[in-house]
């Protein structure tokens, strides 16, 4: 056979290898194109590769997965077959783990994953020994970020392993379609953290690529297949590798091995940690940084060639990370990444940065907020001229602190002292205090994506507490006794979450949810169906509330008779107040039993009040109110058992022109709110329609701390009319000349005015 016939039937063995079982048979037809003897040449390889001198060298779950494909009859001959109390549905994979069923655990009423081995293996004792062990080895990581085994059996003479059924989609599928750094450093964190157990368990995987990182719909990362794992050497479990495998076999896939893997020298935890850094750096810079076009090729550079430096392929990537992925690839092993837990924490540390420092971010985080914008671009064109306005959304963060002397004076509020306790230019919200009163815990974001902060009071160094969830988590709120938050996410499963005060265990309790509120004993948490970021977004009453168990996450309706939105749970368990619109969309306050009952209606005036909390003494109901001219924070007094006020509504004063999101610490001695301020003007710039181009430099047509929004030009060119805000709770329309000048109002009442337009002839 002269050398060229062999680079043919080399190349071709390589690129088989990577098709699926079922594939390869149309697969080589293909290629060959009549080459019966081409043909013959890479099947007798395939063939050998399986052949029984190999055979100790593959896990179990692999030599399973090459003999079901050669019985495929058989395979399709389970669907709907009984094991043990497992019926099985479909076929939905196969690989290193062999073929995959979803079958039905029908005594515990679950999905689950079915991993069977096919009766004639029955016969060959080392085969059901190796089988065995498999499971054995994975069933011991009991870890949320690792495929969890449930049962391993025999029944009717056939083996299997039942694991859980992960829904979701391959860390390959997310590159396939474009993976945002957010979410690349959190997938790669979890994965960290699932292989720091194994490898605390004396577990290395051996085959960790694309298609063995899963993602569920909740954003939790499951590493699968562990159909490769070795014990590693001199652990506590096992002393040697030796009895496991031998020399002169190459375990793995081509791409994603480690040097060790390769030259087949001694293999330990640090493998793994050369194929994650793979896995990081093409979800980074799409593509794999030592992919050849030949196995060998692929093994050459893997050996002996450096990668390019992510950041030359994605000029948006942060420069930490190229250090990060070179001391990954380090090609010795000596001085590469040691622990999993120490490639982790550099991940976390270039998140946090990332967080701290918008430049850093990418254009490729692009998630939708369910809360209003940082900044929105007008575009209206009219009379050959575009109008660009800026809305800068910024948030502040006050408490006030006092000392308790008699419930009830207003001279405390007015002797307390104010703090600004946040910053950034973010947008913040949804403060909530802990019980100590020495930290809290508040949302932040830039505009498109919202994640959960806990900061000490007086400090300056905020923690991320949901940086692994590239989803939108927002509304968070301490337990009575500060050891959870409960918070709504935006993930795949969107939802009511619980988790640990330090961010760990994450679970989803509901499926519905926003504005969450504990009950005082830490057992419930009631809901409204709808949100409302600032007053003025919630106008079409049809919320409902809902009380939930957080044990169990059973749910049930609350009947309020009507609208109702953002509770908040009385300190004796007993009441739970709420804002509402009545008849004419005006919101108004009401409590309502926890229970269930009539509800008490607590204002009923021309104000629009809102965002109402109890104070810890039970006495009063504090709540956004613009019955003083600026949404500011009002309290009323009030019975706790019957929900009837005691008084009149008396302010809160502020230095703040509209407040939102209040929040208690459980004493009483200090209250945290949103100070949230809109600045708006214009800028103006030539457009030429028929090129669809603007035309020079954009020119400033107003300035200073103005609020317009929703601008259209007249048909002459020469004037403005858009909306415009003379304080933080009325809008009306105006107009101005083109150059800013000569502002004149078109209205002047009590109603929202919006989305003024002209007409298009001249008058």
């Amino acid at each position: 056979m002269n050398a060229q016939r062999w680079k043919q039937i080399d190349e071709l063995f390589d690129a088989i290898l990577e098709i699926p079982n079922e594939r390869r048979e149309d697969f080589l037809s293909d290629k060959c194109n009549g080459d019966v003897d081409l043909k013959r040449e890479v099947l007798s390889l395939l063939k050998a590769q399986t052949s029984a001198d190999n055979f100790l060298e593959n896990s179990a779950m692999n030599l399973m997965a090459k003999e079901l494909a050669q019985n495929r009859t058989e395979v399709f001959s389970f669907v709907g077959k009984e094991f043990g109390t497992y019926k099985i549905e479909r076929q939905i994979g196969a690989g290193g783990m062999g073929e995959v069923y979803l079958a039905h655990d029908e005594k515990l009423n679950r999905k689950v994953a079915l991993k069977i081995l096919p009766a004639e293996f029955v016969a060959d004792a080392e085969r059901i020994k190796r089988f065995e062990r498999e499971a054995r080895m994975v069933s011991a990581l009991n870890h949320p970020y690792i495929v969890t085994i449930y049962d391993v059996g025999n029944a009717g003479g056939v083996n299997y392993i039942a694991t859980e059924f992960v829904e979701g989609e391959t860390v390959r599928e997310l590159i396939n379609r474009g993976v945002d750094l957010k979410q690349t450093l959190s997938i790669i964190s979890q994965t960290c953290e699932a292989l720091a157990a194994a490898h605390k368990a004396g577990i290395v995987h051996r085959d960790i690529k694309p298609e063995n990182i899963m993602i569920r719909p909740d954003g939790f990362v499951k590493v699968l297949d562990f159909g490769l794992a070795q014990l590693a050497e001199h652990t506590e479990f096992q002393p040697s590798l030796s009895n496991y495998t031998m020399k002169g076999v190459i375990i793995g896939t081509p791409a994603y091995m480690s040097p060790a893997q390769v030259s087949d020298d001694r293999v330990d935890q640090r493998t793994d940690l050369w194929s994650v850094g793979v896995v990081l750096y093409e979800m980074l810079a799409g593509v794999n940084p030592f992919k050849g076009e030949s196995r060998q090729a692929t093994f050459q550079k893997i050996l002996s060639e450096e990668h390019p430096l992510a950041s030359e392929l994605n000029r948006k990537l942060p420069a930490e990370l190229d250090r990060i992925l070179s001391k990954a690839l380090e090609k010795d092993a000596e001085v590469s990444y040691q622990t999993a837990s120490d490639l982790r924490a550099d991940l976390k540390r270039i998140r946090r940065e990332i967080d701290s420092s918008p430049s850093l971010r990418t254009a490729s985080d692009t998630r939708k907020s369910p809360i209003e914008k940082s900044r929105t671009n007008y575009l209206p064109f009219a009379a050959g001229a575009i109008v660009l306005i800026l809305i800068g959304l910024s948030g502040w963060f006050f408490f006030k602190q006092f000392n308790v002397t008699k419930a009830g004076e207003a001279v405390e509020w007015a002797q307390a002292k104010h703090s600004q306790l946040t910053d950034s230019s973010e947008i913040k919200s949804y403060p909530s205090l802990s019980p100590d009163g020495k930290s809290f815990i508040y949302t932040t974001g830039n505009g498109e994506a919202y994640d959960i902060f806990l900061q000490r009071i007086g400090g300056k160094n905020p923690t991320n507490l949901t940086a692994n969830s590239p989803a939108n988590d927002w509304m968070s709120s301490f337990s009575p006794d500060g050891k959870f938050i409960a918070f709504r996410s935006e993930r795949n499963s969107s939802g009511i979450y619980v988790m640990e005060e330090t961010g760990e265990n994450v679970r989803r309790i509901s499926d519905i949810g926003f504005h969450p509120s504990w009950s005082p004993d830490g057992k419930q948490i009631v809901v409204s169906d709808k949100s409302s970021d600032v007053s003025t977004s919630h106008t079409i009453p049809n919320s409902s509330l809902w009380t939930i168990d957080v044990e169990t996450g059973n749910k049930k309706p609350l009947e309020t008779k009507g609208d109702a939105i953002q509770p908040s749970w009385s300190p004796n368990g007993k009441r739970i107040v709420y804002w509402f619109l009545d008849e004419k969309n005006q919101a108004e306050l009401a409590t309502i039993p926890a229970t269930g009952g009539e509800p008490v209606v607590i204002t009923k005036d021309e104000a629009a009040d809102w965002n109402p909390v109890w104070s810890p003494d039970g006495k009063f109901i504090y709540f956004g109110s613009d019955r003083g001219g600026n949404m500011n924070i009002w309290r009323v007094g009030i019975d706790e058992e019957t929900g009837e006020v005691s008084g009149e509504p008396e302010a809160v004063p502020t230095p703040s022109m509209y407040i939102r999101h209040l929040a208690f610490s459980p004493y009483g001695k200090t209250l945290a709110y949103i100070r949230y301020e809109t600045h708006s003007n214009l800028q103006s710039i030539a457009f030429d329609p028929e090129n669809l181009k603007t035309v020079g430099e954009a020119n400033m047509v107003t300035s200073g701390n103005k609020q317009f929004s929703m601008p259209a030009m007249s048909p002459n060119g020469e004037e403005y009319v858009l909306r415009s805000f003379p304080t933080l709770t009325t809008a009306e329309i105006a107009v101005f000349n083109r150059d800013g000048s000569n502002l004149r109002f078109l209205t002047n009442d009590k109603f929202r005015d919006r989305s003024p337009r002209t007409n298009r002839r001249q008058r």
